[in-house]
Formats: structure tokens, sequence, C-alpha cells
């Protein structure tokens, strides 16, 4: 028989008591306290969205005047705080519906955002800055006065703001616009970046589209001018700012009406060649290149005086190397900017040796990226010059190119957090003005000035043939010759190429993208990607194709297979030999059904199959399967016969 003393039970009632209470005491603490921590969340959730209001407050106001655009870090805070509140929300709805069992998983709930929130509105109290300074537009005020005061002069219908690549013209009408859009005086504006070789066709489709209206391609260049001239008429009093025009033409063609007095209409474009501002009857503003004074004043904001005031031996080199930049703002930003944080004499001597050559002035700042930024970067130009590139697609392929040991689920957890890798490193190359931003705010470009440089960096052992932009009616012969074997990129985009020859078999071993979209074509030759078979990126894109060559299923090595807006495909061949495909993008495309194969693409990424209409069904259990699935843009189909309802995730 055992005997418990009085003590032993003591000892024991508390040790047991503290077995059972311990596990509880945590959810009995959230519950018990539930209005407390709902007090304090709700203190929290007022204090960071008063902080938000102000950041935002002063960063519209720091943007109006100073001009430029938001830090990155801004950037990342204001997203992160947009999500909390998110959840702050829901959680908040949840504490509503009053549910007396759920009060301790909401309580936990309200403690956990209440910490979130509390750090976020402390950070938000740290910024350095809110904005980097344009300060691209110093020396240019009097210009961007004069151009206002042409705007408001009612004889004035057309002014012409030209001068040297380089010298600031798009910056300064950036900033003209920006500032038009705070004010009522249009009752439209729209911005078309022309470029070299004018496209009556181009122009008025984009024309259109910034109309959010759609024009036929079987409609002639006359019907369609009329259609535009009609638009605008309706509009009212509108700006047209026409960025980077290389020859005259005539805007009767287009559809665009002369402004007037008595339409109250204006049009702005900028050239380097004063004959075009003549040519086309414009008002003659001209951007001259930045005294020394005002070129020494860009590159110190750029650079930073602490360069100077850590060593004054210095200054005399600065002097010779911002002399070397000929008062061109560009070329004196992107130095300025690659060269931030260098105090060694010997580094800004070198660049002031390379400054002698002009190329050299791009070479200093792609230096500078890091490796995956300088890839990103040249694929960046294998776009037309000044043409507007989405974000997501430079992220996508910056994505697409990660070393497959980057893509395990243990180094990036999410598509999400990659993405987020991405937007960093293309926020990067927009730091350093290699690229620039644009009025569409999730568009850059860059600019025929760069991008000419950018392709005289390819290194010589990586061939890239580029073509894109260049009104080519075929493919070029040089895909056929024997030096294609060796090519690893080709742009052909954004052309007019109708039809591949039957027997066409370039022997392009090497080759890892392929740019065709934007181009007219219809059918694409069984022999066509024969010998590719290292072919990773293929972008067909917005042509009226009406099928592929089975020949596609055998690219083995394909990640990327972008097919949208291919408004005459009904069917592609299987993809079940397409283990490594990461992307798919059917938007827009008339397929009936999903491809064979698709059980097969297990590191499948993304997915866009939004706006088929002809797409019958998705078979159930399709998708789920897909275990890498991250991002998905479908349909809602009927839920009919075996038939998934699915939508965005």
């Amino acid at each position: 028989m055992v005997v418990v003393t009085p003590v032993t039970r003591s000892i024991l009632a508390k040790v047991v008591k503290g077995a059972i209470v311990r596990p509880f005491s945590r959810p009995l603490n959230y519950h018990i306290n539930f209005n407390k921590y709902m007090r304090e969340f709700e203190v929290a959730k007022e204090e960071l969205l008063a902080r938000k209001a102000d950041i935002e407050a002063q960063l519209q106001e720091q943007l109006r005047y100073v001009g430029g655009r938001s830090t990155s870090e801004v950037e990342i805070w204001l997203r992160t705080v947009r999500d909390v509140i998110n959840d702050a929300q829901h959680v908040a709805n949840e504490a509503e519906k009053g549910k007396y069992l759920l009060r301790s998983n909401v309580g936990k709930h309200f403690v956990q955002i209440t910490l979130k929130m509390k750090e976020l509105c402390a950070k938000g109290g740290l910024f350095d800055s809110l904005v980097v300074a344009s300060t691209d537009i110093v020396g240019h005020f009097r210009v961007i006065e004069e151009i206002n005061k042409y705007l408001i002069e009612q004889e004035v219908g057309m002014v012409g703001v030209w001068g040297v690549g380089g010298i600031g013209k798009t910056t300064i009408m950036n900033h003209v616009y920006d500032k038009l859009q705070e004010e009522t005086k249009f009752s439209k504006m729209i911005w078309i970046t022309v470029s070299q070789s004018p496209d009556i066709r181009k122009l008025q489709k984009d024309i259109a589209h910034t109309m959010s209206n759609d024009l036929s391609d079987d409609e002639t260049t006359i019907e369609r001018a009329a259609k535009i001239r009609e638009d605008l008429r309706r509009t009212g009093s509108y700006l047209i700012i026409l960025d980077d025009v290389w020859q005259g033409f005539s805007l009767e063609d287009v559809g665009i009406p002369v402004p007037s007095a008595d339409n109250g209409c204006k049009i702005v474009l900028t050239t380097r060649e004063r004959k075009v501002v003549q040519k086309m009857g414009c008002k003659e503003v001209k951007v001259a290149r930045l005294s020394e004074d005002e070129a020494s004043q860009l590159f110190l904001s750029q650079v930073g005086e602490d360069v100077l005031s850590a060593d004054p031996t210095m200054r005399p080199i600065m002097k010779d190397v911002v002399e070397r930049c000929y008062g061109l703002p560009l070329t004196i930003v992107t130095v300025a900017i690659a060269m931030k944080g260098v105090h060694d004499p010997l580094r800004w001597r070198n660049a002031l040796n390379r400054l002698k050559k002009r190329r050299d002035v791009l070479k200093i700042s792609y230096d500078h990226l890091e490796k995956p930024d300088k890839s990103c970067f040249l694929h960046s130009a294998l776009y037309p010059g000044d043409y507007g590139i989405p974000k997501e697609e430079i992220i996508e392929y910056w994505i697409e190119g990660l070393p497959d040991e980057m893509e395990s689920r243990e180094e990036m957890n999410s598509r999400e957090e990659t993405k987020s890798k991405g937007n960093a490193c293309l926020e990067r190359i927009l730091d350093s003005s290699l690229l620039q931003g644009t009025n569409g705010k999730n568009i850059v470009m860059m600019r025929e000035i760069v991008r000419g440089m950018a392709l005289s960096l390819i290194p010589k052992d990586r061939r890239f043939f580029v073509k894109a932009g260049m009104k080519l009616n075929e493919l070029p012969n040089e895909l056929e010759l024997e030096e294609a074997v060796d090519m690893e990129k080709v742009s052909l985009m954004e052309n007019f190429i109708s039809k591949i020859p039957p027997k066409m078999s370039p022997k392009s071993k090497k080759l890892t993208t392929l740019l065709l979209s934007g181009n007219s074509l219809e059918e694409i030759p069984e022999a066509f990607f024969r010998h590719m078979h290292a072919l990773k990126y293929l972008d067909l894109s917005r042509n009226p194709i009406k099928s592929l060559p089975n020949s596609i299923s055998n690219l083995k090595n394909l990640t990327a297979l972008l097919l949208s807006e291919c408004e005459n495909l009904e069917e592609l061949p299987s993809l079940s030999k397409l283990v490594d495909l990461k992307k798919l993008n059917l938007e827009k495309t008339r397929i009936k059904e999903v491809p064979q194969g698709m059980e097969c693409l297990v590191k499948l990424w993304y997915l866009n199959l939004r706006f088929i209409s002809c797409l019958e069904e998705i078979p159930r259990g399709l998708l789920p399967n897909l275990q890498g699935l991250q991002h998905s843009n479908t349909v809602e189909t009927r839920g009919d016969n075996g038939i998934e309802q699915v939508g965005n995730f």
C-alpha cells in the first residue's frame, strides 16, 4: 500500500495542475483578454493608417515639386502596409461575427497583426527619403516653361521639341505630361512613341488602344483613319505627344485632325532633327546641352557630395569626367550613378579614360550591375528601341533564367518571393538609368541610344541576332547560313513577317531564346524547330497563327511557351515531353480543349487561360495535380460534363 503524505499530495497537485493548465493557458489568455487585445488592435490600425496617409501625402507633394519616382523601399513599405491592412480587415470581420468559441483564435490573430502594424508604423518614420529625385531636368526649366507657354497660346497648335540624342527631350515631356495630369486643361492626353520608321498602321493601332478601341486588320488605312478622326472629334480637346519622331509624316493619313484654335487641341513631338520640326509645321523649341555649371550640379546631385568631402583632390578628376559627358543629361546621370560611392582616384581616372570612347559611357554602368542584372538588361535590348516593355515580362524572363538549383523550394518558398527578387533586379537597372520608366506605371523602355550601345556590349561568345521592329516582311537569310549554328538569342518581334519557307530549318543548336511576337505568321513549317534542341524561351504571341507544328512537342528544354493573342489558334500538339515547362500563356486563343499531356508539366508555375471563349472544358482534377502551379489565370467554365470551375489563384 502506497502512503501519500500531505507534502507529496501538494507536489502532485502542482504537477498535475501545470500539466493540464499550461497547454490551455495561452488560448485562455487570448479568450479572457479578448477585448483588451481588440482595443490595442484598433489603436495600432488607426496609427498605421494615419502614418500611411501622411507618407502618401508627403510622397505626392515631393513627386509634384521634385519629380522623379518613389524609392523602392517606400514602394515595398506601402505594399506591405496594404497587405497587412487587408489581413487586419479579415480578422476584424471574423470578430464581428461574434462567435464565442472563436474568441481565443481571433484574439491570437489580434495580437499577431497588432505587432506587425506597430513594426510597420515605426519603420514608416525612419525613411531617409521618399523619392529618387528627378534632377535630370536641371537646366531645362526654360524649355519646360516655353513648352507650357505654347500649350496655352491658342494660335499655336503644334510644338516641336528637338535636340541631340540623350539631351533629355523625353524626360522633359514626361515632366510636362505629369504636371498636366494634375490639371483639367485637356479632356484626353495621349502619349505615342514613334521611333525610327513611322508606321501609319501601327500609329493608328496605338492611338486606338489608348482610347480603348480596336481596329480591324482587314480595314484599310483610310477606313482606320476615319474611325480615329471621329473618336478624337468626340473626345473634345486633347493633347497628343509623339515621342522620338525620326521622319516627318502626314497627320491626316493617321487620322489626327490638324490642331487649331477652334478645336482646342495640341500636338507636341520630340525629335533629334530640326528638319522634322520644320516639315511638320511646328513651333520650334530647342533643347540645348547643359552648361558647365548645370552639368556639375546634376552630376553632384547623383554621385553625392561625400565623394568630394572625403578627398578634395578628386575635384579636378571629377571636373574632367563631367566635361567628357558633353552636357548630355542621360550620359551625366548614367556615369554619376555608376560612380556613386567610389572614392578611389585610380578608379575615377580609369573611368575618365574609358569615357574618351563614347561606348564606354554605358559600359561603366553596365559593369556595376550584378551578374543576373546584366543578363536581364541585355534581354531588354531584344525589344525594339523606345518600345514599351511590360515590367512583368522582364521579371518573368529573369525567373526563367534562374539556374535550377535556385528553384528548390528550400531557397525559393513561393513564386511571389521569386517575383519580388526579380522586381528588385529590375529596380536596380532602373536606378542605374539604363532603363527608363514611362507614363504607364507597369511599363519601362530602353532608349534607342542606350539599346545601340547595349547590343555592342554583348560578349562575342554570345551570339545575339536582333532585327526587332525593322519592318521585315520575311525571315532574314542569316538564319539559314552556317553562322546560325552559334546563335543563342534571336529577336524578330514587331515586324510584318507573314510566311516561313516550307523547308526552312535553321541549324541553331545553341538557340535558347526566340522572339517572333507581333508578326503576321499564319503557319510554321514542321521542319522549322527541328534543330532547336536547346530552345528555352519561345514567344509567338500576337500572330494570326492557326496551328503549331508537331515538332514543338520535341523541344524538351522549353521553359516558356507564350501564345497570348494568337486569336486564330485552335489547337496545340501534345506537351507531354515538355517536362521543364514553367510558363504557358494561352490567353485570347481559340483552343477548344487544353493541350494533351498537360498533366506531365510538373514544373509549371504559371498558366494563363483567360479570355478563351471556345474552351469547352478543363478536365476535373488537372489543376490540383499541377502541384508546382502558383499563378493561374483561368476561365470560369460551365461546371457540367466533368468540367471544372476555376478562377485566379
